[in-house]
């Protein structure tokens, strides 16, 4: 009976999400719907069926991201909405009820103003994950349920384009990227992101798998301090940053030995100069620098200290890169 009761409830929460997605609240001009919002529910059901959305905490992470701005550039037919703008869906979601942002603490109140919200970047910066209702979360880890909604949105907004949809579209994107950061020499790597003029949602995916990379090969340990760092919260950002050793504005270069691990205040003392690695990976600090207060928390005592380098040494700082920044 129990169990009778169960399979009656998730057929009623499957029927009332599926008719939900065909009825989203979207915008619409002279027939044109918006395809914001489907392409990015489809993403959404990529990353859970691939594994890169493991709890019901959505963040925007290189898969994520990949996998909407590939879904949508594929299905999307519409002559006034051409640009991939992830932000808008992320955030207009809540309109329809199922989808719920988590911001940061204490910026909560930015979620009540979507004029604040409006930019990737300022969404990033303000939003931390968002979440589904707990019955949609479930539906959508079962591949049945999964298969039914995702089929409900492409017939819904993508009829003339749906056989075109590859769900693996994503994935194969980031391990193109993860492919060129790990194993393409910097020089051709830097040539490729200068020529191909690349947009916000392609820089946001390849810093998205550098941060990865850098902190794998470091085994999220600091390179200065020797602590190591990680979060036990999915949703989390890393405890410990990816430090471009010469600026991606100026190199354009995002394969490992343009990276350091370090904590977020060595991070900011290193791109401040306040710091710099010799050509034996020794700390050496700025001769002007002085400090005041508890040394435990300051940067004088690694003056001289040896780098913790990762294990493979094809991943360790280039020394040209470590010049360049001592050279301001």
């Amino acid at each position: 009976m129990a169990k009778r009761l169960k399979l009656n409830q998730v057929t009623s929460d499957l029927s009332g999400y599926t008719l939900r997605f065909t009825q989203l609240s979207i915008d619409s001009y002279h027939g044109q719907e918006s395809p914001y919002k489907p392409a990015l529910l489809l993403a959404v059901i990529s990353a859970i069926e691939s594994g890169a959305i493991m709890e019901n905490q959505i963040t925007f992470s290189p898969e994520l991201v990949a996998s909407f701005r590939t879904t949508y550039t594929e299905l999307n037919s519409t002559e006034r909405y051409r640009d991939p703008k992830i932000a808008l869906p992320f955030y207009h979601l809540q309109k329809d009820g199922f989808w719920h942002l988590h911001t940061y603490p204490g910026l909560e109140i930015l979620v009540s103003s979507s004029h604040s919200l409006l930019s990737f970047k300022n969404l990033r910066e303000s939003v931390e994950y968002a979440s589904l209702d707990e019955p949609l979360w479930a539906l959508l880890i079962q591949p049945e349920s999964r298969e039914v909604l995702r089929q409900a949105i492409l017939l819904r907004y993508f009829p003339q384009t749906r056989h075109q949809y590859r769900p693996t579209a994503g994935d194969e994107e980031v391990a193109r990227i993860r492919r060129q950061i790990l194993e393409e020499p910097a020089a051709l790597y830097a040539q490729y992101a200068r020529a191909t003029a690349l947009d916000e949602l392609d820089t946001a995916v390849r810093s998205g798998v550098f941060k990865r990379e850098v902190l794998s090969a470091y085994n999220h340990t600091c390179a200065v301090s020797g602590l190591r760092l990680t979060s036990t919260a999915a949703a989390s950002s890393p405890l410990l940053d990816s430090c471009h050793i010469v600026p991606w504005a100026i190199s354009y270069d995002d394969t490992l030995p343009n990276g350091l691990a370090l904590c977020p205040n060595l991070h900011r003392a290193f791109d401040r100069h306040l710091f710099s690695i010799d050509p034996e990976y020794r700390v050496r600090c700025a001769p002007n620098f002085s400090e005041s207060g508890n040394a435990a928390y300051g940067i004088k005592q690694f003056e001289g200290k040896q780098l913790e380098l990762p294990k493979d040494k094809t991943k360790w700082p280039e020394i040209g890169n470590l010049n360049k920044q001592r050279q301001g």
